[in-house]
């Protein structure tokens, strides 16, 4: 579904490369992660202020190992659109890069311009659980699974981590 806000190759682009992010019990997981940085510079190549294909490319770049580069990707998308979704996406680069303070707070400044952001509810529930503390990742995910995502909560209930 193009939006219209990017030329209607660049959505393609960016299309094919989210079509590649799969839910698992570690989030979204790029499938290919090469893949989807070939096709996100695609897209950014045609729309070279195309906010939202340098969060997805900074999200892909993480998964390489690469978080110093993911981090000015997304970074970068951030100062291009700035939404509550980009700010969590660079909380969960910054975990990924063991930078657990940071992370926090990305994960807050997002639930201050958009309390019922799932993800960054869902996102602090997984730092919580780093920092094992399962009684506040429970709450974490309770709020996600409140705002429209149950992915993380009923995964910890299978786990037992939650009730």
């Amino acid at each position: 579904m193009r939006s219209g806000k990017q030329p209607s190759e660049a959505e393609a682009a960016y299309a094919k490369a989210r079509a590649l992010w799969q839910r698992s019990a570690a989030g979204e997981v790029c499938a290919d992660p090469q893949q989807a940085v070939a096709l996100l510079d695609r897209a950014i190549s045609i729309a070279p202020k195309y906010g939202e294909a340098y969060v997805r490319r900074g999200l892909a770049v993480s998964e390489m190992g690469d978080f110093e580069e993911a981090f000015e990707d997304v970074t970068v998308g951030i100062r291009l659109a700035p939404t509550p979704e980009a700010y969590a996406y660079r909380g969960l680069i910054l975990l990924r890069g063991r930078q657990p303070k940071a992370a926090r707070r990305d994960f807050e400044y997002s639930l201050s311009k958009a309390p019922s952001q799932h993800l960054a509810h869902n996102l602090l529930g997984v730092l919580a659980l780093s920092e094992e503390n399962a009684k506040e990742a429970c709450r974490f995910f309770a709020n996600g699974c409140s705002n429209g995502d149950c992915f993380f909560l009923e995964a910890a209930k299978r786990e037992g981590i939650c009730k």
